[in-house]
């Protein structure tokens, strides 16, 4: 699997490293889609996650796009992609 950052990360509030950060460790612990796809649906952080980030599957990949915590607004350009 790799990961690629696309875009920068706007910093919302005081939080919002500390939760990308959280992500990321995430991400980069899964080993395939399906170990991917559990640690997401069963993390501890899962709604500060649906605060901060919006996310979706294709074929090959993952999304990840930015969210306003405060208006629920997300950022036009996704943040992160992971194919596998």
């Amino acid at each position: 699997m790799t990961i690629q950052i696309e875009h920068q990360i706007y910093e919302w509030d005081s939080a919002t490293a500390g939760v990308f950060l959280k992500l990321c460790n995430l991400l980069t612990s899964a080993q395939n889609h399906e170990e991917l796809e559990l640690a997401l649906k069963q993390t501890p952080f899962r709604e500060q996650f649906k605060n901060y980030f919006l996310w979706g599957w294709g074929a090959r990949h993952l999304w990840v796009a930015q969210r306003c915590p405060y208006n629920n607004d997300v950022v036009k350009k996704r943040l992160l992609i992971v194919e596998f």
